[in-house]
This record gives structure tokens, sequence and C-alpha cells, in this order.
């Protein structure tokens, strides 16, 4: 049997190692708990002090996490301007005696009443004034061979809707040199642009250019002669004074427009053969210089009769296909001339229409026939189609049958080129 104090030193020795197991498992415990703080407070000071993305970078990120849509493209809006034009304004003796006011003046708004709707169906409208304006000297107001008019004759234009006249004609220089200076003064008092006349070279040289509805047109305005009276007026006249076709350099004139800014190019000759109801050579050769420079729109007047018109393609230097709008003559708009094909005329109507790649297109090209007839002392002109049927009021069966044979002549003359328009 063993002895008590034996069995107690054992008792103790084991409580000891218990003692030191348990002490180590806290310490082990607690160096533990130690390690993982420092763990968890060095993580969170990392997080902290750690660099923010560029904004470059970040919105790279966004880039690809966040689809952008599509940008949407703006449909094309062309531009586009319609115009209408016209051929000779005439001033002839019966047409002052009519509009005379004896103690008040003229009154020419009868001559234009009837067709001044027609005129003013257009964005901008054009004609050919084929008179002087505003007495020159002591020689009175006059028609034919030297055509004078009142300042009325203007604003009876202006206010039927006309805008824009070429004064490039043979009968400028009717009052000379000074006699085309007054016309200038007056047609600007009226409130009307005007092309062809210049005041000096300067002026001549500079690029003509009228804006309508946010589309620029160049404006060409020449005439083939001016009966020999630049050799009775100022040197000047001829010399910049009036434009003359045979001084013009169309491709170099078609280049300074274009670079000033022109959208589209017209060109208004003075020209041919008069009460001939076709174009002759001289007019063909000048239409083709007038092509290749890149003109979209050729007028014409001088015939005092309307001759054909339509649609040329060409071929330009570059190797590119221009289209154009070419009317040889427009005719009378407004005279005392009776003789067969001069008492009628056309309204020209055309659209220039912005292409998407670039440049302005001719497009709607058509035309009104018109007719002047005399009715109560007066030279008023109409549109035609209207009364093809039913005459107006106060019209004689031959001047109806008139009408109806100048629609038929013009529509023949025409061939179906041009959309042929009531008003």
């Amino acid at each position: 049997m063993a002895s008590p104090r034996k069995h107690s030193q054992k008792q103790d020795r084991r409580a000891a190692i218990v003692f030191c197991t348990v002490v180590a498992v806290l310490l082990l415990a607690l160096a533990l708990l130690l390690g993982w703080f420092f763990f968890l407070r060095s993580t969170g000071e990392d997080a902290q002090t750690a660099p923010s993305p560029s904004p470059t970078v970040a919105a790279a990120v966004r880039a690809v996490d966040t689809p952008v849509p599509e940008p949407t493209a703006t449909p094309f809006s062309p531009r586009t301007v319609t115009i209408r034009a016209v051929g000779d304004v005439m001033m002839h003796e019966a047409q002052l005696d009519a509009a005379a006011r004896p103690g008040e003046g003229y009154d020419f708004s009868p001559q234009y009443a009837d067709i001044a709707p027609s005129l003013m169906a257009a964005d901008y409208t054009i004609a050919n004034l084929e008179t002087t304006v505003g007495l020159y000297s002591d020689q009175p107001y006059s028609g034919f061979p030297m055509f004078n008019a009142p300042p009325e004759l203007l604003t009876a234009l202006r206010e039927a809707g006309v805008e824009f006249v070429t004064m490039a004609n043979n009968h400028i220089l009717d009052r000379f040199y000074d006699g085309m200076l007054l016309t200038m003064d007056n047609v600007e008092a009226a409130g009307l642009a005007y092309g062809g006349v210049n005041r000096s070279k300067e002026e001549q040289l500079e690029p003509n250019i009228v804006e309508v509805g946010g589309v620029k047109l160049g404006m060409l305005c020449y005439t083939d002669y001016t009966n020999g009276l630049e050799k009775r007026s100022d040197p000047q006249a001829r010399e910049s004074g009036v434009n003359y076709i045979e001084d013009a350099d169309f491709a170099a004139e078609v280049q300074k427009l274009r670079e000033a800014g022109a959208d589209a190019v017209i060109a208004y000759m003075h020209w041919g053969r008069e009460y001939r109801r076709e174009a002759n050579d001289e007019q063909r050769a000048v239409t083709d210089r007038l092509l290749a420079a890149g003109v979209d729109v050729i007028l014409g007047s001088h015939p005092h009769v309307v001759q054909p018109a339509g649609m040329r393609e060409v071929t330009l230097a570059d190797g590119t296909k221009h289209e154009a709008l070419v009317a040889y003559s427009l005719g009378n708009f407004n005279s005392a001339m009776t003789d067969e094909y001069t008492d009628s005329g056309i309204i020209l109507e055309f659209t220039l229409v912005e292409q998407e790649e670039g440049g302005f297109k001719v497009e709607d090209a058509g035309f009104v026939p018109t007719y002047c007839w005399e009715v109560d002392g007066v030279f008023t002109t109409i549109p035609a189609l209207p009364y093809y049927d039913e005459a107006p009021e106060g019209m004689s069966d031959a001047q109806h049958q008139r009408l109806r044979k100048s629609v038929d002549d013009v529509t023949a003359l025409m061939g179906g080129r041009l959309t042929v328009l009531e008003t």
C-alpha cells in the first residue's frame, strides 16, 4: 500500500501539468486573436489609402459596363427656292397714254393687276426691263424707238410681284449713259434688285448675288448690243456701264460667283433675232459656253416671241454631268405689240433644290402661257389658260380666238418638255 505522501506529490504534478496546459491554450488563443486584429486593421488601411482610378479609366470602365446608344442621324432637309421669270416689259406710246392720269402722274397697275397673283406665286420673280426710267434733260417720256418711262412703272412692277430686273438690253442707253444711271437710281428707289449695268469698273467686277430664303443666287446679265447708242454715250457706257456678251468670260464669272458663295447661277441673256421662234446659231453657241461654265439656268429675251425651252445635260471639264434649264426667249410680257406671237409670252417657273451630295438641281420646270390684250385702252397681261374655254369679260370673239391660238402655239413649241401651268 502506497504511502499517503507519495500520492499527494503525484496529484500535485498532475495539477501543475493541467495548469500549464490551460495557460498555453489561453496564450495561443490570445496570440491568434491579436494576429487577426492586426490583419483586419492593415487590410482596412490599405483600402483607405489605395489610389482612386483616374477619370479616364473610370470613364472607360463605365463605357464597357454601360452600352452607349448609337447616334441618331439628322434627316437631310434640303433648301429650296421657286423662281418665276418673265420676258420683255416694254413701254410703247399706247401704254404711256393708258397709264397717264392728268395732273396726278401715271398708274400702270391695271396693266399687271390680273397677272399679279401669278407673279407672286413664287419665292422670287425676275423680268427684263426694256426701257429707261425717269425724265432725262428736257426730253419727255416716250415709246418706240427711244423708250423712256416714268418711275410709276417700277412701282407697279414691284407691287405686282417683280423683285429683280435685268437691264442689259438694247434699249438701256435710249437716254444715253446719264439716262442709264438715272434708271439705276429709280430702280433702287423702287426696291428692285437688278443686274447687267454698273456705275463703275469696280462695280462691274463685283459678284452679283441675291439671297432668297437662305439660298444665294448668282446673277449674270448680258446683252448682245445697245443699238449703237454706246457710240453716242459717255465712253464709260461701253467700257464698264453695260455688260456685253462679246466681252464676257463666263467661266471666270461663274467661278467668281461660286467663290463668293453662290449656291446656283442664273444667266439672263438679251440675244437672238427679233420675231424668230427658233434660237439661232449665235444663241446656241453662247448657250454652250454658259453650260460649260456650269450655269444652272439660262433665260433669254429680245426676240419678242417665245422660243423653245427645256433641260440640257452636259459634261463639265472635270467629267461630272451637269443638267441645266435653257429658255431661249420668254417672249413679250407686257407691250402694245399686236402682231402674231408678239401678244403672248410665258412665265417660266422652276425650283432649285439642294442635293444631299452637294450643289443644287433644277426641278419642276414649267410655264404659264400669258396673253396681253387691249381692254378699254389698257394693254393688260392675263394668264391665258383660265380663259381658254370662256373669254374674259370685254374680250371679242376674234381676240378670244387669238388667245386660244397663242396657247396652242406655245404648247406645241415646247413639245412637252416642260409642264404646262394654269396660273
